[in-house]
């Protein structure tokens, strides 16, 4: 698997701003990117948090457990359309631009939360209210699917030479923080309201908070600068030799995304597979493990908490330092570094958890440092594989449809296979899943000298 145009690997990236006036720009757009990627985690996050008070209030009431099945149905529908939304709205930023794209996945994220936060009860117009908190959840579904990729894109490409692993690194920590934030959000909401009013409408608050953050969140993102590379392309004409050898076809027709995926089918393949390691264990090891603590071994739940928070500040800190490196040494040996690691590791750390605080911390620090050393990087190299015309559609399709697939799922398989008395057969998915990115990792070429602007 390897890139396969090593002509364009020459100059790295656009050249560096003088300006302390462009240089305020360029950390603003990183703020106002972040900020709005923050808040389409934190929504999707509060929706698994508070599912349960909710339950009742979009489906039928007489039977609560079916409510909340119905609910997390619902949930899992998002991941079904992240892929499509990957590519919907990949491909609109690769014909209309980065800021037109990301502005409009932000509007419909901020849509849906305030539609939930509104909306009416099954009490009151019946089954019109399960429809309603479906299509809600689907457009931030699709929403969700072409912010990732798209968002990783535009901060790599608006990174100053030298820094795009740095500033793509920056998603991950803006990701993290849209976690916390929706969990300190459920600790504040439930520590101060009974449950009784939590049930009725006190979940209601956190989407609120969502919703407006997320419209604050639009009004930054409208002010966005577009990125150097999407506008030296787009305005690259039929006869520039760099421009055709990017891609098959005319120059912002509808069939060139698709002609231009098939065409660099082998980063196709690179972003999915270091997003197949990645996703799996994100969700394995940052969102599910403190579940996992308390109903495999009856952890306390705030003991598992401190833990998880402790561990995802850790975190924060840890994937911005493999992106500092990652601008130093290369994108592959980080990327080979996470999959050796988690093939190697995976069982003995999993092997640590036994219900007790100091051991989830450990077990959690130790995974989060391996994922820290993929994290770091694969926004760089996601970017850098692909030519500018086809990118953030090359980025977020694969990235949303590996995520739906690995990680959307990991929760869901670990649960069955341990109810099922087969828990080991969950470590050895991980471990098969790791050694695909470790595979990818030994056989991509370093993309670290790629240029943007004419791509891999």
């Amino acid at each position: 698997m390897t890139n396969h145009s090593s002509s364009t690997r020459a100059a790295a990236g656009p050249l560096p701003e003088t300006t302390a006036a462009d240089k305020s720009k360029r950390f603003r757009d990183l703020i106002a990117v972040n900020f709005g990627n923050t808040l389409e985690w934190y929504d999707w996050t509060i929706y698994s948090i508070f599912a349960p008070y909710f339950a009742v209030q979009f489906f039928q009431p007489d039977n609560p457990t079916s409510a909340l099945l119905s609910t997390l149905a619902v949930f899992a529908v998002g991941f079904v359309t992240r892929p499509l939304g990957g590519f919907l709205f990949g491909a609109y930023a690769d014909r209309a631009g980065r800021r037109k794209s990301l502005t409009v996945a932000m509007m419909l994220t901020a849509f849906g939360s305030i539609a939930i936060a509104i909306a009416p009860t099954y009490g009151s117009v019946g089954v019109l209210a399960s429809v309603l908190l479906l299509v809600a959840r689907l457009l931030q579904g699709l929403a969700h699917g072409g912010e990732m990729g798209t968002s990783v894109t535009y901060l790599v490409e608006r990174a100053p030479q030298g820094r795009r692993a740095l500033f793509g690194s920056t998603s991950w920590v803006s990701v993290v923080l849209g976690t916390i934030l929706a969990t300190i959000t459920g600790l504040i909401l439930n520590s101060s309201l009974p449950s009784d009013d939590m049930k009725a409408w006190g979940w209601r608050i956190a989407f609120a908070i969502g919703g407006v953050l997320g419209l604050y969140a639009l009004y930054l993102r409208r002010r966005l600068t577009e990125t150097d590379a999407f506008e030296k392309a787009s305005h690259s004409d039929g006869n520039d030799p760099d421009a055709e050898s990017l891609l098959p076809g005319q120059s912002g027709s509808a069939g060139q995304v698709k002609r231009g995926l098939l065409h660099y089918w082998r980063s196709i393949l690179i972003v999915f597979g270091l997003s197949a390691g990645g996703s799996v264990m994100f969700y394995t090891w940052l969102i599910y493990m403190p579940t996992y603590a308390q109903v495999h071994y009856k952890q306390d739940a705030s003991s598992a908490l401190v833990a998880s928070l402790i561990a995802q500040v850790f975190f924060l800190g840890a994937v911005l330092g493999a992106g500092w490196l990652g601008d130093r040494i290369g994108r592959k040996p980080l990327v080979i570094a996470f999959g050796a690691a988690f093939v190697l590791l995976t069982i003995p750390i999993y092997n640590l958890v036994d219900g007790t605080f100091g051991t989830l911390l450990l077990a959690m620090l130790a995974s989060l440092t391996a994922m820290a050393l993929l994290f770091g990087v694969n926004g760089a190299v996601w970017a850098e594989v692909f030519p500018t015309k086809v990118r953030a559609a090359g980025v977020a399709g694969p990235l949303s449809f590996a995520t739906a697939i690995f990680g959307g799922t990991a929760p869901y398989v670990n649960t069955a296979l341990g109810q099922a008395g087969h828990q080991d057969w969950f470590l050895f998915y991980l471990v098969g899943v790791a050694a695909i990115t470790l595979i990818t990792g030994l056989l991509m070429r370093e993309t670290k000298n790629n240029s943007l602007v004419r791509g891999a």
